[in-house]
């Protein structure tokens, strides 16, 4: 095998894994959690909300079917990037003509980029008060948390999760 070919493979190899690859799509997750004085209010975090998702209302529903919803929403915006990317690179050429032949050559630098598009993710935390925490306590398993959205399409939809229990 010729240098330049093995000189290309490496060059090729090498750019292959500096590309990085495409963003993961994020996925509506919550969790929820025992707050406050006495354990007396759930706290739900609903966070990695994709764009063009809404939520549109987060409550508890207990074993007796009786509802809790959540006095508030508060929805926090937040932008990320991955600011100033530094990295190795490597430069491939090929010189030279018929009657002098062919030169390959490489060159390595040191590249500093912007690093690419940013992230914008939304987060919405909600707290319901709990009307009689000992109540709350004693029923045990039997509360769960809705979150209560729409995605892009319109289309509505519900997450549903175990809601806190006493440690």
């Amino acid at each position: 095998m010729s240098r330049f070919a093995i000189v290309s493979l490496i060059g090729l190899v090498l750019a292959a894994c500096a590309a990085g690859g495409p963003e993961q799509p994020r996925v509506l997750t919550a969790r929820a959690a025992l707050e406050g004085p006495e354990a007396a209010v759930v706290e739900v975090r609903v966070t990695e909300i994709p764009p063009g998702v809404v939520v549109e209302r987060i409550l508890m529903i207990g074993p007796g079917g009786q509802r809790l919803d959540a006095e508030k929403l508060a929805r926090s915006t937040s932008e990320s990037g991955p600011g100033l990317v530094s990295r190795p690179g490597i430069g491939i050429a090929v010189t030279g003509g018929s009657s002098s032949g062919v030169n390959p050559s490489v060159s390595l630098g040191w590249h500093a980029t912007g690093g690419g598009p940013g992230r914008h993710s939304q987060q919405i935390t909600a707290r319901i008060p709990l009307p009689s925490p000992a109540a709350y306590r004693a029923a045990g398993l039997g509360w769960r948390v809705e979150v209560h959205y729409s995605d892009v399409t319109g289309r509505r939809q519900v997450l549903t999760l175990p809601a806190p229990r006493f440690e």
